[in-house]
């Protein structure tokens, strides 16, 4: 017969808060608050109404009971500080050697709030790892930290199913790390495309600017054929020009000159003779 006075945390989840003075419901468990360092629970997070903004927190001392259908505790109880606490469900679970060893996905806890035992679950297998409090070295918001011993010696419960909402913690982390050995392959294939494409760029610009040197070069080689030719062409028309201007300068020489003629006597109209016709 299991332990009474020994509580699952997952099993608190989603269970009724009732008022102990009132009857009044508050809502439902939505979560546990750890102080790491005490190593107990401290408080409970409260799921209220829709129209709730905030998630109301009730300290783990103002419980009267935990029965089977719902948690009763004083709702006008004194606050506390829970700034050390925080949820523990979710945390990734890193060795001091610096290796990730799996994830907690529950934990056991006394009626009184203290933590027995934190269990944790590796990616591909089944069942849960059980460590102790005092194995965690130090921990955040996001991780815990253990001994590489701790994690040798962690009791190992292969009839322990993980939890309802941690169920697909398995099937994440192992998407998740196919997810990011796809992305390294696309990284490094890209950088592999990048090089190449680079390379051929560069040979690209080491041809355009060979082909431009060889353009210029030619371009030269013909522009000095050219005044050449221009050169050798005006030699040779520099004869016809001086001939084009004597004839012109002969031309209007012969047109200036006064008519050399002499002046042609006048026709003597008398000395014609006249015949007369016979009658």
């Amino acid at each position: 017969m299991a332990d009474q006075s020994v509580l699952r945390q997952s099993s608190l989840l989603g269970r009724l808060m009732l008022d102990y003075e009132t009857t009044n419901e508050l809502g439902l468990v939505d979560g546990l608050l750890v102080d790491v360092n005490q190593g107990k629970v401290v408080a409970l997070v409260c799921k209220g109404p829709v129209w709730q903004r905030q998630r109301p927190v009730y300290s783990w001392q103002q419980l009267v009971n935990i029965g089977k259908d719902s948690i009763v505790l004083h709702a006008q109880g004194a606050e506390q500080s829970q700034a050390a606490a925080q949820p523990m469900v979710g945390l990734e679970v890193w060795t001091d050697m610096g290796n990730c060893v799996g994830q907690i996905v529950d934990y056991r806890l006394e009626r009184d709030g203290a933590v027995i035992q934190y269990l944790f679950a590796q990616p591909g297998q089944a069942g849960l790892y059980g460590l102790d409090p005092e194995a965690i070295i130090s921990a955040g918001r996001k991780r815990i930290m253990v001994s590489s011993r701790a994690i040798e010696q962690a009791k190992y419960y292969a009839d322990e199913a993980i939890p309802m909402a941690q169920q697909d913690w398995q099937a994440t982390a192992q998407t998740t790390a196919q997810s990011l050995a796809d992305q390294m392959q696309q990284r490094a294939q890209g950088w592999s495309d990048y090089a190449q494409e680079h390379w051929r760029s560069e040979d690209v610009n080491e041809q355009l600017r060979s082909t431009g040197r060889q353009l210029q070069d030619k371009t030269q080689g013909l522009r000095s054929q050219l005044n050449q030719q221009v050169f050798k062409a005006k030699k040779r028309l520099s004869p016809l020009n001086k001939a084009l201007e004597n004839t012109l300068e002969n031309a209007l020489d012969k047109l200036s000159e006064p008519s050399s003629q002499a002046d042609s006597p006048p026709i003597d109209l008398d000395s014609f003779e006249v015949w007369e016709d016979d009658e």
